[in-house]
């Protein structure tokens, strides 16, 4: 199966959207000397001139704090079983929201 990989940079996940199929898994790497979280749920009402997200309801499916780039921990795997859409984002950082698109 494949996967792709995704790095924080400058408080965004860098691509923000990916697409992936059923079965790859997704590396979240992390780029930045500071920590990140890769959490999972909706996410909403992000302003247009600044991109900050006004709200955030993480669903459980993940849930993991990056160490800072370097430090064990820095990375983290997740592989998409089913089709669908997956929001998620770093819980201190308002800029930091992204999706996996995921096809069968």
């Amino acid at each position: 199966m494949g996967g792709d990989t995704v790095v924080t940079m400058s408080l965004k996940f860098m691509p923000t959207d990916i697409t992936v199929h059923v079965g790859d898994t997704v590396t979240w790497k992390n780029g930045e000397t500071i920590g990140h979280t890769i959490t999972s749920g909706e996410w909403g009402m992000v302003n247009e001139s600044t991109g900050l997200r006004g709200e955030q309801t993480p669903d459980g499916m993940f849930d993991h704090a990056l160490s800072p780039k370097g430090q064990d921990g820095d990375t983290f795997s997740f592989t998409f079983d089913k089709a669908g859409t997956y929001l998620y984002y770093c819980q201190p950082h308002l800029t930091m929201n992204a999706k996996v698109i995921v096809e069968p």
